[in-house]
């Protein structure tokens, strides 16, 4: 009887618990439904990431190459060809330098000894070149007591060899022709709107340098003319050949182009430069470096850029030649933008083929730049100039294939994208 009585309230005991739990499981239930959150959009991840791959793997077949991911920061950058190009930056006073052979998808480091430092970012064509993907030149202007030094690779960054340039002073262009032949300009001792000026030449990569004209040894008013004078900076120098060779001047309001065609001894001002019409309105006219951009059928083609200041109002134009310096072709750019706000001046690849940005859109010119197409406004590439608004550099190395460099309003953070379709689309390597 008492075990019957037991089983009883045992069995009224449960049902009991099953009816609780029935009552309270469906409340629960929706409590929690209301709660949940759809899981965060994941955060892209600021400045430039790169794949690395180790040098001994770099050559293998993609699955087989050894890679692992960095975080880094990166001033500048320059195509050597289609699929090749290098890019740098300088942390905590190391050289950090980097080459991909594979259109930007990986990267080998080539860094020189972190025993080099470096304070200030270097200017392709002013402290660092590339003739090909083997040979490379550095230069470390004098710091302190530490003199000037060049920084030579003949294996593509596996080994680099150091030299003093003691007697040069500081280095304000470089530029090569070969991996042989190449020149230095640079300047000694300042004063308002003047420097004394050296260019150094070398035939055997760097390993011996001539003086090759200078005019530290004449009083200001009777340099020679064929010397370029103290009257201002040089602001870029372009050789084309081993003769040849074009250096741009910037004075207190305007600039002058100096032409040398026996290697750099001998410099002759070239009157007919920053004299036009088209620049009488501007107040003060500043060119950039000369860029060479092949051989024609006429010469060497060449292209300088110029920007015309007005009212604190910037415009741009570009000199154009296709027969060596011989004759030149004055060019006012139309569309202006704010450079530093998804703008940037033209970029010419060959003398019929340029891009140029104007607040975050991309334009192509096939005429020397008289006129200029749009592309469609890229989605990705504006998405990433509302993080990175200032447009540091643009360059097309073919028809297709062009790399942009852009970065934060404070110059702490970067990002490289890449074009394969001349310009029309972006993302980010």
């Amino acid at each position: 009887m008492k075990s019957s009585r037991f089983i009883f309230w045992l069995s009224m005991l449960m049902m009991m618990a099953l009816m609780l739990a029935a009552c309270t499981s469906e409340p629960i239930k929706q409590q929690q439904t209301s709660t949940v959150e759809d899981p965060p959009e994941s955060v892209e991840e600021e400045g430039q990431t790169i794949t690395l791959v180790t040098p001994d793997t770099a050559m293998k077949a993609p699955e087989e190459k050894s890679k692992y991911q960095i975080h880094t920061r990166l001033t500048d950058f320059q195509l050597l060809n289609e699929s090749t190009g290098i890019a740098w930056g300088i942390t905590n006073t190391e050289l950090r330098l980097y080459q991909t052979e594979d259109y930007g998808e990986t990267w080998v480091d080539i860094s020189p000894s972190s025993n080099v430092q470096f304070v200030d970012k270097l200017e392709y064509g002013k402290d660092i070149v590339f003739t090909d993907k083997k040979h490379g030149w550095i230069i470390r202007n004098k710091q302190r007591s530490a003199e000037t030094i060049l920084l030579n690779t003949t294996d593509g960054g596996d080994t680099w060899k150091l030299s003093s340039l003691p007697e040069t002073g500081i280095v304000t262009a470089m530029s090569f022709v070969s991996s042989q032949q190449g020149w230095i300009m640079a300047k000694g001792d300042l004063s308002r709107g003047s420097e004394e000026k050296s260019l150094f030449r070398t035939s055997n990569n760097g390993g011996l340098w001539e003086e090759v004209m200078q005019n530290t040894e004449y009083p200001t008013s009777r340099v020679p003319g064929s010397v370029i004078p103290r009257t201002g900076s040089i602001i870029g120098l372009t050789f084309t050949d081993s003769l040849v060779g074009f250096a741009t001047i910037r004075e207190m309001q305007s600039s002058k182009l100096y032409i040398t065609r026996d290697g750099g001894q001998k410099w002759k001002s070239s009157g007919q430069i920053f004299k036009s019409k088209l620049l009488d309105p501007c107040g003060s006219i500043f060119a950039g470096a000369p860029k060479f951009l092949g051989k024609g059928s006429n010469g060497s083609e060449v292209y300088i850029p110029v920007t015309c200041v007005k009212d604190d109002q910037a415009s741009y134009l570009g000199y154009f030649t296709a027969d060596t310096g011989k004759s030149w072709n004055l060019v006012s750019f139309p569309i202006a933008g704010d450079t530093g706000k998804g703008s940037i001046q033209p970029v010419f690849r060959r003398l019929h083929d340029g891009w140029r940005m104007v607040n975050g859109i991309v334009y192509h010119t096939n005429d020397m730049g008289k006129t200029w197409k749009p592309f469609p406004r890229s989605k990705l590439l504006n998405d990433n100039l509302a993080k990175y608004p200032n447009v540091v550099k643009l360059q097309f190395t073919s028809s297709d294939v062009g790399w942009m460099l852009i970065e934060t309003t404070d110059k702490n953070r970067s990002r490289l994208m890449k074009s394969s379709d001349g310009g029309a689309t972006w993302q980010g390597l």
